[in-house]
């Protein structure tokens, strides 16, 4: 299946950074810190950032909300995604969150001498989108979408 593709200039997500393998304790942290301090956002969707070192080691996750590049929020933290193509993957999340990386992986194997993954500061990244398609827990139809940056070579 080929994913469809998107372009997206310069965005910022503000929220919360932390471990990658603690990611419901990141969602919990920012959730805490919004209620307690509401910032502008851009819309009404969630936005999380996972990242690793080109070895494939995870360096983290970043999640929150989209707001204006260049607004510092204080106690939160700012992540600049530079402009980029995407890949769209849409994964249904009762199957799994990662249900479907061989999809993705495929797509991108077929593609390795046309283009790569997109990296900022030698970690490469993927944004998870969470928009009215996301229903919450493991709902048959509750849908996040992969946005899957890459360059062309």
């Amino acid at each position: 299946m080929q994913p469809e593709i998107i372009s997206k200039g310069v965005f910022c997500i503000t929220g919360k950074t932390g471990d990658g393998a603690r990611t419901g304790e990141v969602w919990g942290e920012f959730d805490s810190m919004y209620n307690a301090n509401p910032f502008a956002k851009i819309d009404e969707n969630g936005y999380e950032v996972r990242f690793w070192d080109m070895s494939g080691e995870t360096q983290g996750v970043h999640v929150g909300f989209l707001t204006e590049p260049g607004h510092k929020i204080g106690g939160f933290d700012a992540m600049v995604i530079p402009p980029s193509e995407y890949a769209v993957f849409e994964v249904f999340v009762a199957k799994g969150y990662d249900s479907g990386n061989a999809e993705m992986d495929k797509w991108l194997d077929d593609n390795k001498q046309r283009l790569h993954i997109r990296d900022i500061d030698g970690k490469q990244f993927v944004i998870e989108y969470y928009d009215e398609k996301f229903l919450d827990g493991d709902k048959p139809e509750s849908i996040v979408t992969f946005w899957v940056p890459f360059v062309r070579i």
